[in-house]
């Protein structure tokens, strides 16, 4: 939803070559991590390292031309063990709320 936001509805940034609106879109979520309201995860495990390793993780496995993230076959990627859906990044998100609560997403 956020990458959706930055996409289109940004002014001034969604009309920004497909690389700027990532990198914004990097450092909004490198942000919400410094703060402790966004963690990063796959298959129920938190991922290891620093948040500029995570977020290293994750960039390198986004999708080089923005023509892939519309691709069903790039989106979703089933896990042949629960039957979970990931996207092409294999990892997401899990926003930590201010009580604690965590939701997976």
């Amino acid at each position: 939803a956020m990458w959706s936001y930055i996409r289109e509805d940004i002014p001034g940034i969604s009309s920004k070559p497909y690389n700027e609106r990532k990198h914004y879109f990097l450092s909004v979520v490198y942000r919400l991590m410094k703060e402790g309201r966004l963690k990063m995860a796959s298959r129920g495990v938190f991922w290891e390292g620093t948040i500029e390793e995570q977020l290293q993780r994750y960039s390198d496995r986004w999708p080089k031309d923005e023509s892939q993230l519309d691709k069903s076959d790039f989106q979703l990627i089933e896990d042949p063990v629960d039957g979970a859906l990931y996207y092409w990044a294999e990892g997401g998100f899990v926003w930590v709320y201010e009580d604690g609560f965590m939701e997976w997403t």
